[in-house]
């Protein structure tokens, strides 16, 4: 990256607003937050090699640029918006409250057997990840860019999408994550549909048949509806069989475990399609597309695999999951380390209750960390309760055989991944 900015005489290599983060020669936004202000970590970004900083007050720093901007939020999307104009790919959106990351690698996948992508990484699909994916654009060399958008209150996408623009709007569904913000599933879906909404009349919103509040989101576009599904849709997934289906007569095979997956793989085939990649180029391209921490299945010392879900859970992602660990080949039993499900308001005590009774069902045999609603999963089924992380591995380690798949899986907060971790060392 070689990039100017307004005010500045140097050239910077990198954008960042975590001064952990700073590369040297970097440009440090000290953005001001509820909780935070980034002016108190400017000597932080300086002593890591920042070459300028962008901050709301006048500043004294040796050897660095200071630039001083009103409000330095402002500045950070004015640059983005600079950046996206200069290179002006094909931009899309994709929003959901459940396999926005899964969707997002298969579509960037699909549009780079015709586009050079640029694409979200990491989880940087929030108020400052998106400007800082857009500044990563290179004008001459970047011709579409697939952005990830996620949100937890109402008007949060709705800023994103004034400044991406997108022509293409992918909603791969409305689930219960975040529930506890909203006034229920619907409020939900017309938050997410501020993506749709976003779209010009000529653009291309790509939504769930197979939702049925696809049709709040419908009514929210001015572009044309495309819609993918199992059950319903323009494009269907049709006789799946453990990653395996077609869609308008194309063979298609994907890599990501599940009949959920299979889903996504759908709508970027689809949202592909109006992007100009035909169907059997865009099935070729899915079919090795795996997305790190999600559905792993990692060798663990003692001859059973872990299955690493750990980054999130939602209801839906949670029945997602017990329903594909049955797919997956394994010598062994079925065995999980689970954990509560947040942010679902009201909604939390009966659907950890239908989570707990499903575990029940498919697994051999599961302990729950004893963390918030964790109680009430092992109360549904017949789990066993762990004080804390590292009552998990042991359980694990004494319960777990050769052959045998583990499933982790909680919401973010819980920080399971630590428990995978600990699994896998030697």
């Amino acid at each position: 990256m070689r990039l100017r900015i307004a005010g500045a005489t140097g050239v910077f290599t990198s954008v960042h607003t975590d001064s952990r983060e700073v590369e040297p020669g970097g440009l440090f936004f000290a953005l001001r937050g509820a909780a935070m202000d980034g002016a108190r970590f400017v000597p932080d970004a300086v002593a890591r090699g920042a070459r300028g900083v962008v901050v709301a007050e006048p500043m004294a720093i040796e050897g660095v640029e200071v630039i001083v901007v009103p409000d330095p939020w402002r500045a950070l999307y004015q640059l983005a918006a600079t950046r996206l104009s200069e290179a002006a790919p094909l931009v899309v959106g994709v929003t959901g409250s459940n396999g926005k990351t899964s969707t997002r690698e298969m579509l960037a996948a699909v549009l780079g057997v015709r586009y050079t992508v640029l694409r979200t990484e990491a989880n940087r699909n929030t108020e400052t990840g998106v400007p800082l994916t857009i500044l990563g654009l290179e004008p001459g060399v970047h011709d579409a860019i697939v952005l990830e958008m996620g949100m937890q209150a109402p008007g949060e996408i709705a800023r994103l999408a004034a400044l991406a623009r997108p022509r293409i709007g992918v909603v791969t569904g409305i689930g219960t994550v975040h529930i506890e913000f909203f006034d229920g599933k619907a409020g939900i879906a017309r938050a997410k549909g501020e993506l749709v909404q976003a779209l010009p009349a000529d653009g291309a919103a790509v939504l769930n048949a197979d939702d049925p509040l696809t049709a709040v989101l419908r009514e929210l576009s001015a572009a044309p509806v495309t819609t993918f599904g199992f059950d319903a849709g323009d494009y269907r997934g049709e006789d799946y069989s453990a990653g395996s289906f077609t869609v308008r007569g194309v063979p298609v095979r994907i890599s990501l475990p599940g009949r959920h997956q299979a889903r996504n793989a759908v709508a970027a085939l689809a949202a592909g399609e109006l992007a100009g990649v035909p169907l059997a180029e865009g099935a070729a391209a899915i079919s090795s597309v795996t997305v790190e921490r999600r559905f792993q299945a990692l060798p663990a010392p003692g001859g059973f695999s872990v299955i690493d879900d750990a980054y999130n859970a939602s209801p839906e992602s949670m029945l997602a999951a017990l329903d594909t660990v049955g797919e997956l080949p394994r010598g062994g039993r079925l065995l999980a380390v689970l954990g509560e499900m947040r942010e679902l308001g009201s909604l939390a005590e009966e659907a950890h209750r239908e989570v707990g009774r499903r575990a029940a069902e498919v697994l051999d045999a599961f302990c729950v960390l004893d963390v918030g609603n964790g109680k009430i999963l092992v109360e549904s089924g017949r789990g066993s309760l762990v004080p804390d992380h590292a009552a998990a591995v042991k359980w694990v380690r004494e319960t777990a055989q050769g052959g045998d798949l583990v499933l982790v899986k909680a919401s973010h907060g819980v920080a399971l991944e630590t428990v995978v971790e600990e699994l896998l060392a030697r």
